[in-house]
């Protein structure tokens, strides 16, 4: 993964784990259920967002691996396609 990218999926990840951390404390502090649910699903779509730019990365290092290793990636990207189903 380049630098920048990186970055920017553990930034998206480290404030998505804040913000489920703030969940977590919702519920225990017996917040609406409505409320939960829609922060539930703020960090739903927050990772679906990270998974995509993750996914994005695994094509780049596709497109620029030298073609004896891209057979490898591509067995990695399939398997993560698998994995999104």
């Amino acid at each position: 993964m380049i630098p920048n990218a990186k970055k920017e999926v553990l930034d998206r990840l480290n404030k998505a784990s804040g913000h489920l951390e703030g969940i977590v404390r919702m519920v225990q502090e017996d917040k609406p259920e409505v409320e939960v649910l829609r922060q539930i699903l703020a960090v739903h779509g927050a990772l679906e967002k990270t998974t995509v730019m993750v996914m994005e990365g695994m094509l780049e290092d596709f497109m620029d691996a030298p073609k004896v290793k891209r057979a490898q990636l591509l067995a990695q990207i399939r398997e993560g396609l698998r994995d999104l189903t």
